[in-house]
């Protein structure tokens, strides 16, 4: 939820699919080609024009002219794209109330800069900059609103808001009444669809941010409160938001490079990974280099061959435990282990970047809040604009009648038009859109609420406005995709993308996961495929100093063929350098494993460089450090073998998904006809 307050969510629509030779449905069953249509497709004529568009979109060359054989490849996926459209819509995906709410909600998104009038001031810029000063902290509890809500629906959305924050005022955990009562799915426990596993829910926790990483309201809200404080319901268009600020504190940096190790709860129990951070704290302590234990202990596999090192982060690029150990460490400075819902882990800041200048920023702010909706006029504006542009006429003077009607029972909601009431005179109009006095009354008797009672007259008139300035902006709103074809062009995409997720993932990757028996047989059939490359075992050894290398050789040698445990040589080892036993730890660390070629760089550099005269039991040193001495016992070679099904479950899942797409795509040729329009495909270069 915290990057989808920022910005929409945007599926990337990728025609996917596997190219296969079919022949077409006999072109009897379709009516004759017309210059315009490329192509039909179960009932769906495709135009020239946009299936070129949407090929350049998607196509990975750089050319103007059009490669003929990517064309024609692409002409098969196309297809098959659409098929599987069609069988979605037979299916009624595009029917489902989340489909329609999610496409709904990306419209609002994608049509917001087209109802407001952009501009960026001064003022919009500097408050911007000014935000960015401060880092906060939120936690939230969301009441949605449906797209197409009512008045009604927002009074009771807003009134569920309250009760939910009086909940929190009155001392319930807000963490709890989150996970009860959010919309926010990320609040809530729940089982991925996918991988069946349980997602831990993050009770409203939104994290750190700072200006311009959540929508404008909510940022706004977030600022105008202290750590610790409740917010009365916040309203976006999401929906309302209980807010409760958690952090607030000066932002220390723009950007750092911090090194960190992370021990994952993905690769260790939880009783695991904690003794091996502390192992690590307690070797980091006693003077370890930080480079040597991450590379030997941090599951980062991105930054463990380099120290740890992160670069060019930023308040929302990490997690937010992170950032509640940096903002009170200097550069250098150790964290003390902490946990986190993916693992133990320690940091250390590198380098702090301030803050630039106000006009260093300036450029930068200005263009990004051109993309943001505060850079927007008012939607009265925009009403404005498309009152000229459609030719808005109004009869103010009927309201008159509806002023006749109206008692004070509007004020304690109870008021109802009179049977006998049929005034259908036009109130105004735009566009071909009417609107009329009944409609205005029926309008305000359906949302009416309990209020203090005004004079009338200005009751109605203020009514009438916000019904005006409603109307309106929605009969702009439903001519944006015919008068912006490009608008219309991206919601049909997303709406599609939708479509054809909704539908792979019932018929291949659910059925993926669902399909244990399937899965196995599918494995056991294909299992040869699935095998360890040829590994070694071996021990790695690392001593702190400038040792020689050839005496720690010479004590490992001897260590295998009086067949020590690790411990006994760390022992050997130590009183042969003369370290004290007690700060053997710090000095002298080891790891055993099976490494296939790839797995570990030191055991490439030593073993897997020249394998040819390795023997049982060897010991290589590696010489790439003059302030440490690091040593590989390979132990023997561990031949080729199949994996099991648990061992390779992920391969062996992909591979059974692109196996039942196959077979769908085949059930979707069989069932759907196509015709391909030749003469028109021919003439697109």
């Amino acid at each position: 939820m915290k990057r989808f307050l920022f910005f929409c969510f945007v599926i990337s629509v990728q025609l996917s699919g596997f190219a296969q030779s079919y022949k077409e449905t006999s072109s009897e069953d379709f009516e004759p080609c017309t210059k315009d249509v490329v192509l039909e497709v179960a009932g769906e004529k495709v135009l020239k024009d946009d299936f070129v568009r949407m090929f350049k979109k998607n196509s990975m060359s750089k050319d103007s002219l059009i490669n003929r054989s990517e064309l024609d490849e692409y002409l098969e996926l196309f297809i098959n794209y659409k098929m599987k459209l069609a069988q979605a819509r037979e299916f009624g995906l595009d029917t489902l109330k989340s489909y329609i709410d999610e496409t709904n909600q990306y419209r609002q998104q994608l049509v917001a800069p087209y109802l407001n009038d952009a501009t960026v001031s001064r003022q919009l810029v500097e408050e911007a900059y000014e935000r960015e000063k401060e880092i906060v902290a939120a936690s939230h509890i969301l009441i949605s609103i449906p797209a197409n809500a009512t008045p009604k629906d927002t009074l009771a959305a807003y009134n569920k808001a309250l009760k939910i924050r009086k909940r929190i005022i009155e001392g319930e955990d807000f963490e709890t009444v989150a996970k009860e009562m959010s919309d926010d799915p990320s609040a809530k426990d729940r089982i991925d669809e996918k991988t069946n596993n349980k997602i831990k829910g993050n009770g409203g926790k939104l994290g750190y941010f700072t200006s311009m990483n959540m929508i404008y309201p909510f940022e706004t809200a977030c600022y105008s409160m202290k750590a610790g404080d409740v917010s009365m319901p916040v309203r976006t268009r999401f929906g309302y938001h209980i807010i409760k600020l958690t952090d607030r504190t000066p932002a220390f940096c723009s950007s750092m490079d911090i090194k960190h190790i992370w021990v994952s709860f993905d690769k260790h129990s939880e009783s695991e990974a904690e003794e091996t951070i502390n192992k690590v704290w307690e070797a980091l302590n006693s003077g370890a280099k930080f480079d040597t234990i991450a590379l030997l202990y941090s599951d980062d596999k991105y930054s463990s061959a380099n120290g740890g090192i992160l670069k060019n982060q930023t308040i929302t690029s990490l997690p937010d435990s992170y950032i509640c150990q940096l903002k009170s460490l200097q550069p250098m400075e150790l964290s003390k282990p902490f946990k986190s819902d993916i693992g133990w882990h320690i940091v250390m800041p590198l380098t702090y970047r301030p803050l630039p200048s106000f006009e260093q920023q300036k450029a930068a702010i200005e263009e990004r809040i051109a993309k943001d909706e505060r850079s927007f006029k008012t939607i009265e504006s925009f009403a404005e604009k498309s009152k000229q542009e459609y030719g808005f006429k109004e009869q103010k003077d009927f309201l008159s009648s509806v002023i006749k009607i109206m008692t004070d029972s509007v004020f304690a909601a109870i008021w109802q038009v009179p049977e006998n009431f049929d005034n259908t005179e036009e109130l105004f109009r735009i566009g071909d859109y009417s609107y009329t006095v009944l409609d205005f009354a029926k309008e305000i008797e359906a949302n009416q609420k309990k209020q203090t009672p005004e004079y009338i007259p200005e009751f109605v008139e203020r009514a009438y406005s916000d019904v005006v300035l409603e109307q309106v902006v929605r009969y702009a709103d439903s001519k944006l995709e015919e008068k912006y074809p490009e608008l219309k062009a991206t919601i049909d995409e997303f709406r599609d993308g939708v479509l054809i997720f909704a539908i792979t993932d019932k018929m291949v990757w659910n059925k993926s996961i669902a399909d244990t028996a399937g899965l196995s047989a599918f494995y056991e059939e294909n299992k040869s495929k699935y095998l360890w490359d040829t590994r070694v075992s071996a021990t790695l050894w690392s001593v702190e100093g400038e040792y020689n290398p050839q005496k720690l050789a010479k004590i490992l040698r001897k260590a295998t063929k009086k067949h020590w445990d690790n411990e006994k040589t760390k022992v050997k080892i130590a009183k042969a350098f003369k370290i004290d036993q007690e700060k053997a730890d710090k000095h002298i660390t080891y790891r055993w494993g099976k490494f296939e070629s790839g797995d570990n760089q030191i055991v490439d550099r030593t073993i897997w460089s020249d394998t040819a005269s390795l023997k049982n039991n060897n010991v290589i040193t590696d010489s790439v450090s003059t302030k440490r001495n690091i040593a590989v016992v390979f132990h023997q070679f561990v031949p080729e073998e199949i994996k099991t099904l648990d061992e390779c479950k992920g391969m062996a899942t992909s591979d059974f998904q692109s196996y039942l797409e196959k077979q769908w795509i085949r059930d979707l040729r069989n069932k759907y006809k196509y015709k391909v329009c030749h003469q028109v495909y021919d003439s697109i270069k």
